[in-house]
């Protein structure tokens, strides 16, 4: 057990290092990026392996994405789209849209629009995560880390 959530965290926090690399994001901020990746791509692989649909894996992933994003933001003084976008590169369901246009050239209309439903509903619940991940953390973690940060200075 422990074995696969290394090997899943290990290479999804070097896909997401890799993009932020190619997408030139600050040197600093390569190695946080890929860690809110990982995590985001471990909470979507618990959640699918436990037998959850693809709209909800879809969207607490990005929710875990765009939280940490937001707190890494606020710490480091970089914005958050530094960090979010590498983090995303796990959960995007490319590889999905992919197989709808396979699917439909090879004439399965039927299992491509199933496909496609999927992909669609794995964006959205990504673009609804990355909201309420941003409402999230402006009602409840930010005034959390105002307090810390005041008892900091005071003391």
């Amino acid at each position: 057990m422990i074995f696969t959530i290394l090997y899943h965290f290990i290479f999804s926090f070097i896909a997401s290092c890799s993009f932020g690399f190619l997408c030139r994001i600050p040197n600093k901020t390569i190695i946080a990026g890929g860690i809110v990746g990982g995590a985001g791509w471990l909470g979507y692989y618990f959640l699918s392996a436990n037998g959850y649909g693809v709209f909800i894996t879809s969207f607490f992933c990005s929710l875990i994405l765009s939280t940490l994003s937001f707190a890494y933001s606020y710490i480091r003084k970089f914005p958050s789209t530094v960090y979010f976008i590498p983090g995303l590169v796990p959960v995007v369901p490319g590889i999905t849209f992919y197989e709808v246009f396979k699917e439909l050239f090879m004439g399965e209309t039927a299992s491509a629009a199933a496909t496609f439903f999927d992909v669609i509903s794995s964006s959205v619940a990504l673009a609804c995560g990355i909201t309420i991940g941003n409402i999230l953390f402006l009602i409840i973690l930010k005034p959390i880390m105002n307090q810390i940060k005041t008892l900091r200075t005071t003391s």
